[in-house]
């Protein structure tokens, strides 16, 4: 009997303390909605392309390719869903350029001419320019949840949070060193920055 007491006082100790926390209880998604999802979702990306760029000073071509791939989804499912999807044409124009540099390395054979690398760096200009205009969009198709938080505060602590993980994953990008060992990025099907450390080095 006497070794139930402190048994029973440990568990209604614990009770206590998991109901007055709601990230124990796992409460805190339903009372803060889509927050958490967002936060994960877009920190894990952003901390992937923030680490990538801080180690390799560039962001890998696949990284690039993604803007086509959603630019590509967009035109798509507004051509094959017209009925369901409307939206302004100009609207439409900013996701274009992607498609068309993707088009133009296709259709020209290399080297290009002058006029092909005119042409080219216009569009690549081009693509960088709609970035923005792109993500907010997409943004809005991926996690509409997010402009559905309640009060400007959500929003804003959700932007202040992957804006401090992409600071952070840049900083340990860069460097890499204490971090990490060239042995790591090989194993991870990378080519070791030039600034990683060898095993015996870290």
């Amino acid at each position: 009997m006497s070794g139930e007491r402190p048994a029973k006082r440990a568990a209604e100790k614990s009770r206590e303390l998991t109901e007055e926390d709601d990230l124990l209880r796992g409460t805190a998604e339903q009372k803060l909605g889509g927050f958490y999802a967002i936060a994960f979702g877009a920190s894990l990306y952003a901390w992937d392309v923030a680490f990538t760029l801080g180690a390799h000073r560039t962001i890998f071509y696949y990284r690039r390719q993604e803007l086509f791939v959603l630019s590509l989804v967009v035109l798509l499912s507004v051509i094959l869903l017209r009925r369901q999807v409307h939206t302004h044409r100009w609207v439409l124009l900013l996701f274009l350029p992607p498609f068309v540099l993707l088009l133009l390395r296709l259709a020209v054979p290399h080297p290009l001419g002058d006029v092909g690398r005119i042409a080219d760096r216009v569009l690549n200009v081009a693509s960088l320019a709609v970035v923005p205009f792109v993500a907010a969009i997409v943004l809005r198709l991926l996690a509409p949840e997010y402009f559905t938080l309640p009060g400007r505060r959500l929003k804003l602590t959700v932007a202040a949070i992957v804006a401090t993980v992409a600071l952070t994953g840049l900083l340990v990008g860069h460097f890499n060193y204490r971090f990490v060992t060239c042995a790591d990025f090989t194993v991870a099907g990378e080519d070791p920055p030039s600034n990683c450390a060898h095993g015996a080095e870290q």
